[in-house]
């Protein structure tokens, strides 16, 4: 089972974590009760130590958040930064030391998120299987080496999460698998390039073990 998410850990995301929460800070300011969770592979970094991330994913449920912090229409936003790319579905922010990923996606998993003190605010931090569900549901079919390394990381070392997670890899689990496979010597250079902590399994066995993981996930 995964420790519980430290906030406090030093790195390059913690600054961006900062700006972040400049943002969200500013959405309180004009929305009701804003809903907002903290999610993707730096999250995962801080329960599993697996591999170096800086980049902030921040997830609302409903693209009305989005003219909150684009910086074409917030000035709090563009005091961060004015680069930036915009979507229907995303913004994202593009900052000197790295990025921050605003994008429409609400839970999908039945328990998504622990709620974490830090700095005189409750931060709901979302758990392993709603990011590894968010991941296969959303990105499937836009399989990266990181995406793939993160799968078999919670697989490893967080089991539990994979069960929860596996009826959203029905959608696009065997895009991803495909994928990764039509385009393993890219991917496999790719994976090679990560910046791994703690978790040191080899490209072709996180391969083998991401197929197993859908099929079965496929079968349920």
């Amino acid at each position: 089972m995964a420790r519980p998410v430290d906030l406090t850990k030093p790195g390059p995301w913690a600054p961006l974590f900062a700006s972040a929460l400049v943002l969200t800070d500013h959405l309180a300011t004009v929305l009701e009760r804003p809903m907002w969770t903290f999610g993707g592979g730096t999250v995962l970094m801080l329960r599993l130590d697996h591999r170096q991330s800086r980049d902030i994913d921040l997830f609302v449920p409903d693209p009305q958040y989005l003219g909150h912090v684009t910086p074409r229409l917030s000035d709090v936003a563009a005091e961060l930064t004015t680069e930036y790319v915009e979507a229907a579905e995303y913004v994202k922010l593009l900052l000197p030391s790295g990025e921050i990923d605003v994008v429409v996606g609400g839970p999908l998993t039945d328990d998504p998120w622990e709620l974490v003190a830090h700095r005189q605010r409750n931060i709901r931090v979302e758990k392993n299987a709603e990011i590894i569900a968010k991941k296969m549901y959303y990105r499937g079919g836009q399989a990266k080496a990181r995406d793939l390394f993160d799968l078999c990381a919670v697989a490893d070392l967080d089991p539990e999460a994979i069960a929860a997670a596996a009826p959203f890899f029905r959608r696009q689990g065997s895009a991803f698998i495909a994928q990764l496979k039509a385009n393993a010597p890219f991917v496999e250079e790719e994976f090679a390039q990560l910046r791994r902590i703690a978790y040191k399994r080899p490209f072709e066995e996180c391969l083998t073990l991401a197929e197993s993981i859908v099929e079965a996930a496929l079968r349920r």
